[in-house]
């Protein structure tokens, strides 16, 4: 300890700790994609897909998008980074330790909070940079000192209420389903992702009274060029109350003792949309002489469900989520048309394309990367079991997890949601179903053979999953066409081309069986180049 640690152990300096977690915010690809990247490529996307669009006024559209990117990006930092990180903290016993140093307990949460405000300053920054610069979005000056408070508000209800949903829960694994699994669904209903939707009594009625839309209608008051000085007072009275209750909660029940069983040993970055849980325990080792092919590939399928199962964000983001916005879509929308189909009947091939995305090309090989990071995968060299049925295994259990996820879309969109399938056309809809899955599967093996870490392999498969789903017609926005420059970027990859064969299989009304060659062709050269890749790098580089 140094002699100013022990000249004033008592006045910890709050800025050494917030420094320190800054730090750990940049070396983190996750923390910085969810909060810094990804709103900026939504902004971006948005303003490419809208143009050069006004109001009957004449402000740029672009100026009502920079504040509900920024809410997203500030609420990921408040909310998701600080109470996964903080779980993290406690779960590896870094909380408790302090509690014997001459450190003030409440130095590192004050810190993590300050930390993130400088995080969420930042992401606001950003945004409205680029936004001025590339888009015509004008400050209104006299709103300024509106908008700091309602970003310092904003900031300190989240905080709260994330530090609050940490004391109620045991493991980082709950912390990072809740936060996520609460936060992308509430942008929904709460004016960020769909901003003046016409929502129905009950969705409206659940945003309503949720602080992230009171958020986000006080952050777009500030950037509104008309009238007054952009003070919502009655949300920002809302953001102030839920701010106290949650710091009740937190100062209630906040433990400093590790309380979960599951502990991971190594969270401290925000769970991405379709993260898995750490690596699952080494595959089962048998005489690989002395089984079948059959048996060999059964029990590797077997442990790769097991890893994921054991995740539940992995399952919500693969399965349950795509389930989700099928059915919030058209809540919000209506029932059509896009593109000549309702709705629904158009949504059902992009969600089901996504789910396949997530599992193939996000979950199962962070799982296999963090398996290469302990030495699992250079293990196998001194085991029976061949390596490629130990991929197999993985790759077969992206394909359950895909069927899985398409038969629930499948289910839903049929009794609930009105849509109409053609029981001829169901072999093409499988086709597509195992192409597409064998197709991420071997783009995700790839992306584990060119890239060292199972961190930085997140951030790059869902930092190029998610804006080619906006421009891949899986998200659509509105019923116009994309701009060429876009189309032309969706149509190199294979996700639109999945999401066009699977349109085709579902298109109650269309022409023949459903098969789409050329989109199908196209899927399948995709996945003999991934594993192309993956012959040629090998995956035990790491």
């Amino acid at each position: 300890m140094t002699t100013v640690e022990h000249a004033h152990p008592a006045t910890w300096p709050v800025r050494t700790m917030t420094a320190h977690a800054l730090r750990g915010f940049t070396r983190s690809p996750l923390s910085t994609f969810f909060t810094l990247v990804f709103p900026l490529a939504f902004l971006v996307i948005v303003s490419a897909i809208v143009g050069n669009e006004t109001t009957d006024a004449g402000v740029p559209v672009a100026q009502f998008l920079v504040a509900p990117f920024a809410v997203f990006g500030v609420a990921e930092a408040a909310f998701v980074v600080l109470a996964t990180d903080t779980a993290g903290l406690r779960e590896r016993g870094v909380l408790m330790r302090l509690r014997g140093t001459p450190v003030p307990v409440g130095t590192a949460l004050t810190a993590r909070v300050a930390a993130t405000a400088v995080v969420s300053a930042a992401a606001v920054t950003l945004l409205t940079t680029v936004g001025v610069g590339l888009y015509g979005v004008e400050i209104i000056w006299r709103k300024v000192p509106a908008l700091l408070l309602t970003l310092a508000l904003g900031i300190g209800c989240f905080a709260a209420l994330g530090l609050a949903l940490v004391a109620l829960t045991r493991t980082v694994l709950i912390v990072q389903t809740l936060t996520q699994g609460l936060l992308i669904p509430l942008a929904f209903i709460s004016n960020v992702f769909i901003v003046g939707a016409d929502l129905p009594v009950w969705l409206d009625r659940i945003g309503g009274a949720l602080p992230l839309r009171h958020f986000a209608d006080a952050m777009a008051q500030t950037f509104d060029p008309y009238g007054g000085y952009g003070f919502r007072r009655g949300d920002l009275l809302v953001l102030a109350a839920w701010g106290l209750a949650g710091a009740a909660v937190a100062l209630w029940r906040f433990g400093w003792m590790p309380r979960g069983s599951g502990s991971t040993g190594a969270v401290a970055t925000p769970a991405p949309v379709g993260a898995t849980a750490p690596a699952a325990p080494a595959p089962h080792r048998v005489d690989a002489g002395r089984r079948s092919a059959a048996a060999l590939l059964t029990t590797q399928v077997r442990y790769a469900l097991t890893s994921q199962w054991r995740d539940p964000l992995s399952v919500f983001f693969a399965v349950v989520f795509p389930v989700l916005l099928l059915a919030l879509f058209p809540t919000v929308f209506g029932a059509g048309p896009v593109h000549g189909l309702t709705s629904a009947q158009y949504l059902l091939p992009g969600m089901t394309a996504y789910a396949i995305a997530v599992a193939g090309y996000v979950n199962m090989p962070e799982d296999v990367a963090q398996a290469r990071g302990k030495g699992v995968l250079k293990r196998l060299l001194g085991t029976p079991l061949p390596l490629r049925w130990y991929l197999a295994g993985r790759m077969s259990a992206v394909l359950v997890v895909s069927t899985l996820a398409s038969v629930l879309l499948g289910v839903v969109a049929v009794l609930f949601l009105d849509v109409r399938l053609d029981p001829a056309r169901l072999p093409a809809v499988a086709v597509g179903v195992v192409l597409g899955a064998c197709c991420f599967a071997a783009l995700g093996l790839a992306a584990v053979a060119l890239l060292r870490s199972a961190t930085s392999l997140v951030a790059v498969t869902l930092g190029t999953l998610l804006p080619l789903s906006f421009v891949s017609d899986v998200f659509p926005v509105g019923d116009a066409p994309l701009p060429g420059p876009l189309a032309a970027i969706g149509a190199l990859f294979p996700l639109k081309h999945l999401m066009a064969a699977l349109l085709a299989a579902t298109s109650p009304d269309g022409p023949g069986s459903g098969f789409a060659a050329g989109h199908l062709a196209v899927v399948a050269g995709w996945t003999v180049a991934g594993l192309l890749v993956v012959r040629l790098r090998g995956l035990y580089r790491g």
